[in-house]
């Protein structure tokens, strides 16, 4: 099982996604991760957002949108936040990180959504008609 949230800004319109360079692959992700344990979808959305962003929420701060099915199962939250600079990465995508594995957290405008290479691809549309 896999978490993931949503970090958005009303006044913005915008989501904080972490952009990727991967083996000179160029795309976007939800910040999230695999669950540790026996980790509920709210823990586990919880600990990544602050492991990945140093970004504390709370179980309130969160609105399950929707569960996709893939090889795992993915829980997709939303967490309204208010406008920050797109802070560094941390935990593990640091320690990773590396001239061909890049982790960076960028806002990206919500109208973006659909011209970025987010992944999985068939999310970004659906986001865009739940928020």
């Amino acid at each position: 099982m896999r978490a993931r949230v949503i970090l958005y800004n009303s006044e913005n319109d915008a989501m904080l996604l972490i952009h990727r360079l991967k083996n000179g692959r160029d795309y976007w992700v939800i910040p999230g991760g695999g669950a540790e344990g026996n980790e509920t979808p709210v823990e586990t959305a919880l600990r990544e957002i602050e492991e990945e962003l140093n970004i504390q929420l709370k179980p309130a701060d969160l609105t399950h949108l929707l569960e996709y099915k893939s090889q795992e199962n993915e829980h997709f939250f939303f967490a309204k936040m208010p406008f920050i600079a797109a802070p560094a990465i941390s935990g593990e995508e640091k320690e990773r990180s590396s001239k061909s594995n890049v982790y960076q957290p960028e806002w990206v405008a919500s109208a973006d959504l659909t011209q970025i290479n987010l992944m999985p691809p068939e999310i970004a549309a659906k986001i865009v008609t739940l928020i």
